[in-house]
């Protein structure tokens, strides 16, 4: 119910932030902040001035040279022929002749602006006649107008703030468009105009000073070097100071600078880019709700400090993305609407998520309580620190509880599984994961897989569960159900019967043993007595008593040496197995001498030292030989052997040339009483028994390599060190 409330709000709060991001971007309320941003990008984008553009300024030395403002007529064509003979190129003359003077001074005006031919006038606009909010250009006078080569407007309307970092560079008044002065003069001139998309582009000013002046005065009077103006772009306007119109621009930081000294920045970066697309505001919307979107993303999907380092990161992506994208691709896109949706969504968030989170502990609180709603006396600062407070309690209570649980389930004697309705195993204490290593809390598997897994067989008739390993699990199971029966299921307790299992096993092998082949000797024995006295040949009959008592004695040997090695703690020593093996030989020289069978050992010549029981390694050895002997035909050959195994082991191995295990008996070569050869004398498997477990207990391996009629080979590996 909590998860569905906050995923609700989290939809809500998330709509209504984008929604009041477009109306603040449309409303411009982050102006000031984002001008102040717009400053120090467009400065980024600036290029390099121009060295062929020159101010001529009409400044306070001029004015004194002169006389005062406004100059004759004749005065300002002076200067148009001086520039005329130096050789200028464009002149933009940055001052209004809108009113008539003399005939004769503004004849003489229209001349030299036609003599020199290409001179650049400015207009301005006045209020349309009988028209509450029309305008109509305002020309200079027609025989001034007619004689330039082209005029544009003047017209400068700063930003909000009071600072201009914005033309108009095209007016429409009546339906006539009407464009600005130096982009007349860009465009007369063919400057390469690079006009970027959007209305009213930024432009990032130079700082003040930073393009060549001369004063009018020096250039009317002829004293400047023609070389000086040759071929350069000539703007005409007034500095000196209480004349003429100045202006605070941003430059990376405000500064005021004179109106001609605008139009130079303007003219330059017509010419040589630097001008800014100013995005509508609907695109400032769209970043503030991207910004929003990864910004709720991650209070959904992470915790509050990683919500707070990520606010502060898309913040600071917002503004450097904003700022960089000037100087990498022109545009200006205005963060500051989305910075500040960001950095306020995230008290707003923070706040319903404490309100959440305070019904959240109340309700919890409420059913974890058997009063319902009687609450815990707590002590806190506030209504909050007081529910933390109380669900801690709380929640120690249960912790405890469950420990207390855990600990129970843990100390128990068998491996605990708890399974819920579905079947996977969501419980299991040290026992059955020792059991089940796959198994993982945090990824509850069936008990069919684990079973799978595990290469373990689940005996539903005997409910035991059987590993490959030879252990066995009875496996008792309860059901159990909670208030809600979707939280039923299953607990399951696997109680260790390998023990016993495995000596319901040896007591059965025993009877068998007892009732068939220690039982066979004795009747043969009793028998051949009964013959005696029926004149049978009594050497013979003696010989017969005597063979049937040996097998009986082997048998009974055997089987107490096997019984003994269950029990018996086993004596290990540093041994010379080369010497054991040697000792075997010769122990068991006569009987290969009997059936003229060859010992061939195949051992080193230096000695390999072992932790061993020698005396249960010795048996170990006679029983493998003397089974070779009792198999390998007359005339052929028994090899014994000691080579050198993986790091810190050993391998002893016997091989003969006999007929082979039979194929009964290779299903399992060390059953206590498994198959045997009748033919090969009073065996019934307890020796081979006895060797494999004499290597159990050794911690070593034994394989058996067999075929019929090509003999057997049994390799034993043993660590030289325990």
């Amino acid at each position: 119910m909590v998860f569905r409330r906050l995923f609700f709000e989290w939809i809500v709060l998330l709509s209504l932030s984008i929604a009041l991001a477009f109306f603040a971007a449309r409303a411009d309320i982050a102006n000031r902040l984002d001008s102040s941003l717009l400053d120090r990008a467009a400065a980024l984008a600036r290029p390099a001035q121009s060295d062929d553009i020159i101010i001529v300024a009409i400044d306070d030395a001029s004015l004194a040279q002169v006389g005062t403002w406004p100059w004759p007529r004749t005065v300002h064509a002076r200067l148009i022929d001086e520039l005329a003979r130096a050789g200028s190129g464009p002149v933009l003359f940055d001052v209004l002749f809108l009113e008539p003077s003399t005939a004769a001074d503004d004849e003489r005006l229209a001349e030299a602006i036609a003599r020199h031919g290409d001179v650049i006038l400015p207009h301005t606009f006045a209020p349309q006649p009988n028209s509450a909010a029309g305008i109509v250009p305002a020309f200079p006078i027609e025989n001034l107008r007619r004689n330039a080569a082209a005029t544009g407007h003047v017209v400068i309307t700063p930003d909000p703030d009071g600072v201009l970092r914005r033309f108009d560079l095209e007016i429409t008044a009546n339906g006539e468009s009407y464009p600005h002065f130096a982009l007349q003069a860009a465009r007369l001139n063919d400057s390469g105009v690079q006009m970027p998309t959007g209305v009213d582009p930024v432009l990032s000013f130079h700082p003040a000073g930073t393009y060549a002046q001369v004063p009018a005065a020096e250039v009317i009077a002829g004293s400047v070097p023609a070389e000086f103006l040759r071929g350069k772009t000539i703007i005409i306007g007034a500095t000196a100071q209480g004349m003429g119109d100045r202006y605070s621009v941003g430059s990376g930081s405000i500064s005021v600078m004179p109106g001609v000294e605008t139009q130079a920045n303007l003219y330059d970066a017509l010419g040589r880019g630097g001008l800014v697309s100013d995005w509508p505001p609907v695109w400032s919307g769209l970043l503030a709700a991207l910004a929003l979107l990864a910004q709720f993303v991650v209070f959904w999907k992470m915790s509050p400090r990683a919500g707070l380092a990520a606010t502060l990161v898309i913040a600071g992506l917002v503004v450097a993305g904003a700022v960089l994208s000037v100087p990498l691709t022109g545009a200006w896109v205005a963060p500051g609407v989305a910075l500040l949706a960001v950095v306020l969504a995230y008290p707003i968030w923070s706040w319903r998520r404490l309100t959440s989170v305070s019904a959240y502990l109340e309700e919890e609180a409420a059913f974890l309580r058997p009063e319902g709603a009687k609450r815990a006396k707590v002590e806190g600062f506030d209504q909050i620190a007081r529910q933390v407070a109380r669900m801690r309690s709380l929640v120690n209570h249960v912790s405890r509880s469950f420990a207390f649980l855990g600990k129970v389930i843990e100390a128990a004697p068998d491996a605990i599984l708890v399974l819920d309705r579905a079947g996977d195993v969501v419980m299991a204490n040290a026992k059955a994961m020792d059991l089940f290593p796959d198994w993982r809390e945090e990824h509850p598997q069936s008990l069919a897989s684990l079973l799978q897994v595990s290469d373990a067989q689940h005996d539903d008739l005997r409910h035991e569960i059987l590993f490959p390993d030879g252990r066995t699990f009875l496996a008792a199971r309860a059901e159990f159900d909670l208030e809600d029966d979707l939280e039923s299921g299953e607990i399951m307790a696997l109680r260790d019967v390998s023990d016993i299992r495995r000596r319901e096993q040896e007591r059965r092998e025993m009877l068998e043993f007892l009732s068939h082949d220690m039982r066979t000797p004795q009747v043969a024995i009793i028998g051949l007595s009964r013959q005696s006295g029926q004149g049978e040949d009594a050497e013979d009959i003696s010989r017969r008593i005597r063979k049937q008592a040996h097998r009986t004695l082997k048998l009974a040997d055997d089987f107490v040496q096997l019984a003994m090695l269950d029990e018996a703690e086993l004596d290990y020593e540093d041994s010379d197995c080369v010497a054991l093996a040697e000792e075997a030989c010769d122990r068991a020289y006569s009987a290969a001498r009997a059936k003229r069978i060859v010992l061939e050992p195949e051992l080193p010549e230096e000695p390999v030292f072992a932790n061993v029981d020698a005396s249960l390694i010795a048996r170990l050895l006679d029983n493998l030989v003397g089974n070779a002997i009792k198999f390998a035909p007359e005339g052929s050959s028994v090899r014994i052997g000691l080579d050198d195994a993986p790091p810190r082991h050993f391998c002893l191995w016997v091989a003969d040339a006999g007929p082979g295990l039979p194929t009964e008996r290779l299903a399992n070569p060390f059953a206590r009483f498994g198959a045997h050869e009748q033919r090969a004398g009073p065996s019934v498997g307890l020796g081979l028994a006895f060797v494999k477990r004499v290597v159990d207990r050794h911690d070593g391996t034994i394989t058996v390599a067999s075929r019929r009629g090509k003999g057997t080979r049994f390799e034993i590996e043993l660590p030289l060190q325990r």
